[in-house]
């Protein structure tokens, strides 16, 4: 099948080449034709210089340059409008600051057998020393958003999806969960692979922790209130459930969990009070620092 990626990019001169070359050295049957969109956005460091290297004239890649940053949903929806998202089958996005793991874009599109699927996400993975107690935390939210999506998919960090969708809302702050809505609107299923890794690396702070969920909650929340879909991480059954199964698979450190816990609170509490009263506009927020150094 034809795909197109579109790999979202600002300022990420660190790691646009290993991420570029993670997409383009993925093999499988179902990832071939290939194109790849760089999508740089307001850029203001050496992120398309470094794209540029890394591609070497593979015809299969194009740079597209914003020179004004306006949100990773306005990247995503220029992407859509781009001539190779026009002519692909399914569409994948991904980050500039995340690494697919080998075979994980084949597993990713395995789901699409099924003319029901409208969408996929893959499984991503935090390279965070689980040694620190931020490790701890992150690797522990991860597990639990894998737990979760195995039995009601909650898709992030890389997705793929039918070419049904022509725009994002502007001022979502929450792009997957928004296709999520879109795609579930058509009529299609949304289904989780957890083949499909994606290396990422979360916050090593308590205070970028804390930015990073506050605004994903309050864009989960818009999204509810907005267009009445829920992601399946914002039932507290379902988190209690997960919470449950990897108790009891030992899995759980308790100084993590307590730090994971009272932090994960205190952001939803911050998310839910820029959702309802504040107004906050997180649509193009601010870099997390610590979780662009995906080597350590």
């Amino acid at each position: 099948m034809r795909i197109a990626v579109g790999l979202m990019a600002y300022n990420e001169a660190a790691n646009v080449a290993a991420s570029l070359r993670s997409i383009l050295d993925q093999q499988g049957a179902r990832a071939s034709p290939l194109s790849v969109v760089v999508v740089a956005s307001g850029c203001t460091d050496d992120t398309v210089a470094r794209a540029w290297e890394e591609s070497a004239g593979d015809p299969r890649v194009r740079i597209l340059v914003q020179p004004v940053r306006e949100g990773k949903a306005a990247a995503v929806t220029a992407f859509l409008h781009a001539r190779e998202a026009e002519d692909a089958e399914v569409l994948v996005l991904a980050g500039a600051d995340t690494r697919l793991d080998p075979g994980s874009l084949d597993a990713l599109l395995a789901p699409f057998e099924d003319p029901s699927v409208g969408m996929t996400g893959g499984r991503p993975v935090p390279v965070n020393d689980p040694g620190t107690l931020m490790g701890g935390v992150v690797r522990l939210l991860w597990e639990l958003h894998d737990e979760v999506a195995r039995r009601a998919p909650k898709l992030g960090e890389l997705v793929a999806f039918r070419p049904v969708v022509d725009a994002l809302p502007a001022d979502t702050a929450v792009d997957e969960a928004s296709l999520e809505s879109l795609i579930r609107a058509k009529g299609l299923s949304l289904a989780y692979a957890p083949d499909a890794v994606v290396r990422m690396k979360g916050p090593t702070t308590a205070g970028e922790f804390l930015a990073q969920r506050r605004r994903i909650h309050a864009g989960h929340l818009r999204l509810r209130r907005q267009a009445g879909y829920a992601v399946a991480t914002l039932s507290p059954r379902a988190a209690l459930a997960a919470v449950g199964r990897l108790r009891r698979r030992a899995v759980v450190r308790p100084g993590a969990f307590a730090a994971a816990v009272g932090l994960e609170a205190w952001a939803r509490a911050l998310g839910a009070w820029d959702a309802r009263f504040s107004g906050r506009d997180h649509r193009a927020w601010a870099p997390i620092p610590s979780t662009k150094d995906l080597t350590r």
